[in-house]
């Protein structure tokens, strides 16, 4: 009966200090502006906000959408300017995108009073 209580107790410790020290989970954000810059060999955008620019690394299994239709990371490059938003997580100081949306419409500008 000992014998079990103090493995059932070990066993209880031990899954408690795993569950402590684990890793949190990886918390995504979103971001959108226009795209800046593409460059496929290093696998990154660069998304502009105004003047502020945030560069993104492409996952391996990063999705690339305009609109519906999935799209390669090179067709990006002739999409500079388009609006586009990115799903990433941060991991240190580097962001990895994991879909980015080229969106087919621009914010539309106010309508002029007469």
């Amino acid at each position: 009966m000992r014998t079990f209580s103090l493995a059932s107790t070990a066993g209880i410790l031990a899954l408690a200090a795993t569950t402590a020290f684990a890793a949190p989970a990886k918390k995504e954000a979103w971001a959108s502006g226009q795209i800046g810059r593409v460059d496929t060999a290093a696998r990154s955008v660069v998304v502009k906000q105004g003047k502020h620019e945030m560069t993104f690394n492409l996952a391996p299994d990063a999705t690339v959408t305009q609109g519906a239709t999935t799209i390669q990371l090179a067709d990006l490059a002739a999409d500079t300017g388009k609006p586009v938003k990115v799903r990433y997580t941060l991991s240190g100081t580097t962001k990895l995108a994991d879909r980015i949306q080229v969106t087919n419409t621009a914010a539309k500008a106010p309508a002029k009073k007469g």
